[in-house]
Parts: C-alpha cells; sequence; structure tokens
C-alpha cells in the first residue's frame, strides 16, 4: 500500500455546479489524500459555500488572478510529499491515486507520473480515453520532445514530487491558459516521468469550460501553445540544435492552423484566412494548410453546400452504404 502523503490542489473559479462532484471523486480515492486544498480565485457565485459544504478540505481564497496563481497558492501551503491537480470541473477514477503513488514509490528517480484519460459530457456520456480514440502510445522516461510536439496530457491526470517545484520554479502566471503544459514541459527538461496505462482523469466538456473561450483567444497576438512553446524555446536554447528547426517550426504552425479551422467553421474568414497564413509561414509545404487558406476566399454559402455534401457521404458510409463496400474516412 502506497505510504506517500499526497497534497490535492483544486484550483476553481464560478464552478457551483461541479466542484462538489470534483471533491467527492478525491475523497473517495482507494488512496486517501493526506488533504484537500481549494483555491478559489474569487468566485461570484456560491463556489465557497459548496465547498465548506464538503467535509474537511482547505479552503484558501485570494482575489481573481487566474489559475496559475491559485495553483501556486495551493502548492505554498501543502504539507504533502507529492502534489496532485484537479480542476473543479473534473473528476478522478477511485484509483488515481493509488496506481500513481505506487508508481512514483517504485521508481524514485521519477519526478512526476501521468496517466490516459477519458472525456464525459453533462449528460453522462463517456468517450473512448485519448489512447484509444487516437492510437496512441504514450512516452516515459526523457519525454521532453514528445511533449514538446503533443500536449499529451491534463493538469488533472499528473502527481508531482514537491520538490520539484524548487527547482523549476512556480507557475507562470502571465500566461492566461496554457500555464499547467509549459510547466509539464520545464519538469520534463529536467527529470525523467512515468506513465500508468489507464484512464485516470475524468475531463468534464461543457458550454462554460475555460477552453472554449480564454482557450480560443489570441495572447501577446498568438495561440495559447504557440506562446507557451516560444517561452520554452527561450528558456532552453539547445531545443533547435536537439530536433532542428523544421520540427519546430511544424509544431509552431499546428495551433495557427486550429484557430484557423475554428474561425472558418463560425464564417470569420477574414480572421480565419490570418491564421491559415501564419500557420503557411511556419510550415510552408503543408498542402492542407494552402487549401484552407484559399477556402476563406469562398462564401460561406459555398462552403456551407460543400459540408452538406460531406455530411451526406458521412452518413453513408456510417450505415454501410459505401459503394464497392470500402469505407473511407471524409473529413467535414
Amino acid at each position: 500500500m502506497p505510504t506517500s502523503r499526497v497534497s490535492v490542489i483544486i484550483p476553481v473559479y464560478n464552478c457551483e455546479r461541479y466542484i462538489a462532484d470534483a471533491i467527492r471523486s478525491v475523497q473517495a480515492q482507494t488512496h486517501p489524500p493526506f488533504e484537500i486544498i481549494v483555491v478559489d480565485d474569487g468566485s461570484t457565485d456560491k463556489t465557497g459555500a459548496v465547498v465548506r459544504a464538503c467535509g474537511t478540505v482547505k479552503y484558501l481564497r485570494q482575489e481573481n488572478r487566474g489559475e496559475p496563481a491559485a495553483r501556486n497558492l495551493g502548492i505554498e501551503h501543502a504539507a504533502g510529499d507529492l502534489i496532485a491537480f484537479l480542476d473543479g470541473d473534473d473528476l478522478w477514477t477511485p484509483d488515481k491515486l493509488a496506481v500513481q503513488v505506487a508508481y512514483l514509490e517504485e521508481h524514485p528517480g521519477y519526478a512526476m507520473v501521468y496517466g490516459d484519460m477519458t472525456t464525459f459530457d453533462d449528460r453522462g456520456t463517456i468517450d473512448e480515453s485519448v489512447k484509444q480514440r487516437f492510437h496512441i502510445t504514450f512516452p516515459e522516461g526523457n519525454i521532453f520532445l514528445p511533449l514538446f510536439k503533443e500536449t499529451l496530457f491534463g493538469s488533472g491526470s499528473v502527481v508531482v514530487r514537491k520538490e520539484c517545484f524548487h527547482k523549476v520554479g512556480p507557475f507562470d502566471e502571465s500566461l492566461l491558459v496554457g500555464s499547467d503544459y509549459e510547466m509539464w514541459l520545464r519538469i520534463a527538461r529536467n527529470f525523467a516521468v512515468g506513465y500508468v496505462d489507464r484512464p485516470v482523469l475524468m475531463y468534464r466538456q461543457h458550454s462554460s469550460m475555460s477552453t472554449l473561450n480564454l482557450g480560443r483567444a489570441l495572447q501577446d497576438g498568438m495561440p495559447w501553445e504557440v506562446l507557451v512553446l516560444t517561452k520554452i524555446l527561450a528558456r532552453y536554447p539547445a531545443i533547435p540544435a536537439e530536433c532542428g528547426w523544421s520540427v519546430i517550426n511544424q509544431r509552431l504552425a499546428k495551433p495557427y492552423a486550429c484557430m484557423g479551422h475554428t474561425l472558418l467553421r463560425v464564417q470569420d474568414h477574414a480572421n480565419a484566412r490570418r491564421m491559415f497564413r501564419k500557420a503557411l509561414r511556419h510550415w510552408p509545404t503543408n498542402k492542407s494548410y494552402g487549401l484552407f487558406y484559399l477556402a476563406t476566399f469562398a462564401r460561406p454559402s459555398h462552403l456551407a453546400a460543400v459540408r452538406r455534401i460531406y455530411g451526406k457521404l458521412n452518413r453513408r458510409v456510417s450505415e454501410g452504404r459505401q459503394p464497392g463496400g470500402s469505407s473511407p474516412v471524409i473529413a467535414a
């Protein structure tokens, strides 16, 4: 049985609807946490009252300074050897702490461990895990380069040795979104990171989640991932020599293209065109980006007609009526 003490830190803002479920998923762990610290980032709803009704929970409140500041405050007050994070609208699987704490106790040379995750919605629909959906093999050990290329995991899926923060420093409070990804990159740059091959986090998708708002906004004129990666490249200037500028530029292109797709779907063609143009500056040979850039010059009604055609074709494929018996994947 694992014996390490775990401090669970839950940063929260205006989350009265979900925070009790999050706390209960921590209290139901088969390896009980040493303490649960909820840091309220200046909520204006009934979050504080809901937290206080949840039993033995340490409740801290700060003015609205953002999620990274809330996590930093939680770390300052944490008394455990290990730190685990959970967002106020997500849930843990019951054995999350047991399996990850055991992993760190069995691998003393590893500073952090992460796991797979599933997504679910307010109707209770649970999707396949990330590993199952995308057929990913998650890395462990020196994972910096794979983590640089892809975000890989969410903050609620990790357990970290508290001593790591003494070396890499606190969360970057200047980042509105992505401070967790920036932190995991710093940890992966300095330490070995482990992986447990099972879902440990249930990531809730709902209309008020921050990734639908702040996550889609530009920071300093760029998508949040580009800002995070730019900061990491400045912090560790040896990265280009290790992986090459081609890899870096392709990585920087993807968030611009992703934002371009989002803007194109809501028919904001001018800004979508700007995003695809920036993606092409980093990755000029990407034909897909070029086609979508050209699509931003089309009339919205024409693009809507193309989507309807693709939708009909996709329905035919899913219903098994594709001519010749083949089932190609058609992306709308």
